[in-house]
């Protein structure tokens, strides 16, 4: 090809045209950020469904519940059992399943404190003597009060240390106990629960007397409008103990069964 190349004889593409192509080249270049945004969040979206799917499908991801750092509850719990369990007063672990709760009181850590969890309201000097099962006492004080403190436990130094006396397990208070003496060898009886909750969360403690067929556990806790006011002892069973109770103390209240959610040993 010959001829002048110059620019005259070849002048630039109208304005129009030049606006019309850099208004198809944009749209073009955002309708690709379009796909590539809907990509990106459609993989989200297939992870986010594998990983739920993931963890539905594990033996443990949904099943496992764990409470921990309970200061109300000065024991550890567990399912029922054959036997009771125990580890700190502070942990509470909790499970998906139903059924009473079978609780070994320990208000001691594994160096003989008294756990940290726990609340000493008072400290009481006296003599003890051994319960007819031998892991608690019944103690008695030797001061003005006078008072009976039932149960008491001792801990890995046994009643050489100062010991615990709870009231009421649903709570965090105890009494710090020192025994001056303690008489009454063990009997070879079966363990009884000392306390017991009942299913509208009414807790009763044994008080290690009976009145009339009333009784033995009392529940009322100084508070004479709350029911019921005592209980039989529980009756073991799978999966809910029950125990029967009457509303008020006297001997022609009837007893009626209740459930029993949780035991303490």
């Amino acid at each position: 090809m010959t001829g002048d190349s110059s620019s005259t004889h070849y002048p630039p593409p109208e304005p129009e045209r030049i606006e019309r192509a850099l208004r198809a080249m944009r749209a073009r270049r955002a309708k690709l950020r379009r796909l590539r945004i809907a990509a990106v969040s459609g993989a989200v979206v297939v992870a986010a469904a594998v990983a739920i799917l993931a963890v539905g499908s594990s033996p443990t991801g949904t099943n496992r519940i764990h409470v921990a750092g309970s200061t109300t509850t000065g024991a550890t719990s567990s399912t029922t059992s054959a036997a009771p369990t125990s580890t700190s007063a502070a942990t509470t672990p909790s499970t998906a399943r139903l059924g009473t709760q079978d609780v070994t009181y320990q208000p001691f850590t594994a160096t003989g404190a008294i756990d940290p969890a726990l609340h000493v309201t008072s400290t009481v000097t006296g003599t003890c003597l051994t319960d007819e099962a031998g892991r608690s006492y019944r103690c008695f004080d030797s001061g003005a009060a006078a008072g009976v403190y039932d149960p008491c436990f001792a801990g890995p130094h046994g009643t050489a240390a100062p010991i615990v006396c709870p009231g009421n397990p649903a709570t965090g208070d105890v009494v710090e106990f020192t025994a001056t003496s303690v008489t009454g060898p063990p009997l070879a009886t079966a363990p009884r629960p000392w306390a017991m909750q009942l299913a509208g969360g009414q807790v009763c403690v044994f008080v290690s007397a009976a009145w009339g067929g009333l009784g033995p556990y009392g529940c009322q806790f100084g508070k004479p409008s709350v029911t019921p006011a005592d209980c039989r002892q529980p009756q073991s069973a799978v999966p809910w103990w029950t125990t029967s109770c009457q509303d008020d103390m006297t001997a022609a209240s009837p007893f009626t069964s209740v459930r029993v959610t949780k035991v303490w040993f």
